[in-house]
């Protein structure tokens, strides 16, 4: 599959995606995780995170190189942002000297689309997280990491617990859920760090245990410290006793309940080592599905029609 030139310069969201090509990333990643050929892509790419980073970034590196791509990391501390250059002006630098891609982390909430806006062409950005906004690639990764252990999303009761409202995994994982079909996503978590409208297809509950009853999947979300005054950091123990997800929780969902979590995990904050251990736990499995999704997502952006029998 070719996608569109309107969308494939950029993957800032889940929701610019078009039909056709969310299905064809998902089954993408899903083809590789199982031992497709990869295509061969001749180009170079930044890593430009203004945020600290292990799995996302890591994992946009592996995907990158066994593409046989050129990647090159750019410390920010020693970089020219250190001496006020903006980062429209970054960007055309790095263009100027041949770069074909920017993978951009910014703890700043829409930075990412803005930049998208002022890119010279044909430089193309990759959104790997901007502040409380949309992290594309891991919904994807999510998708890809259930539909390949097997989980029915079409019809499926999926619960999203912990901080929400600073989440931007919450918001594309969201987008993404829905568009593959599940029945419900329900958001639960401290009441102040729900969302005060949800669309449809969205609902919340006031406890964990009240979210958990019959859900097919659980994905547990860490607190977004470096979003949040440290006044409003929750005790630990107590958030723990609250919101923390252990086996007896899961005793109230669905048998084949199977539970992720983006990462960083905290455990005994909100995942027991029980449950992050456990065998209902797909953790580990999403930290490798996001090297291959992450490949698809290059194919996606640089190759062209020759792609397009590939699944």
């Amino acid at each position: 599959m070719a996608a569109s030139d309107a969308v494939a310069r950029h993957l800032l969201d889940i929701d610019r995606l078009s039909d056709r090509d969310l299905d064809w990333l998902i089954a993408r990643a899903r083809s590789l995780a199982a031992g497709a050929s990869p295509a061969v892509l001749d180009y170079a790419v930044v890593n430009l995170f203004f945020e600290p980073s292990t799995r996302t970034r890591v994992s946009f590196e592996l995907a990158a190189a066994r593409l046989g791509m050129r990647v090159i990391n750019v410390e920010l501390e020693r970089s020219s942002s250190t001496k006020g250059e903006s980062l429209e002006d970054t960007a055309a630098t790095l263009a100027a000297m041949g770069v074909d891609a920017l993978i951009v982390r910014h703890p700043e909430t829409g930075r990412c689309h803005r930049l998208a806006e002022a890119l010279p062409a044909p430089l193309k950005l990759l959104n790997a997280g901007d502040g409380s906004g949309h992290h594309p690639s891991q919904a994807l990764l999510d998708v890809a990491t259930l539909e390949l252990a097997g989980v029915e999303l079409s019809g499926a009761r999926v619960v999203i617990v912990g901080d929400i409202l600073r989440s931007r995994v919450a918001r594309s994982d969201i987008a993404a859920l829905l568009r593959r079909g599940a029945a419900e996503v329900c958001l639960s978590g401290p009441p102040d760090w729900l969302p005060d409208r949800v669309p449809a297809g969205v609902c919340t509950a006031a406890s964990l245990a009240e979210a958990v009853a019959e859900a097919d999947v659980v994905i547990m979300l860490r607190i977004q410290h470096e979003r949040m005054g440290r006044q409003s950091w929750p005790d630990s123990a107590d958030y723990h006793a609250d919101w923390g997800l252990r086996p007896e929780h899961l005793e109230r969902a669905s048998p084949d309940c199977r539970v992720l979590h983006p990462g960083p995990i905290n455990r005994g904050v909100e995942i027991s080592d029980a449950v992050a251990d456990g065998p209902q736990s797909l953790i580990l499995e999403q930290v490798r599905m996001g090297v291959y999704a992450r490949m698809a997502i290059f194919e996606w952006l640089f190759a062209s029609d020759h792609l397009a029998a590939r699944v």
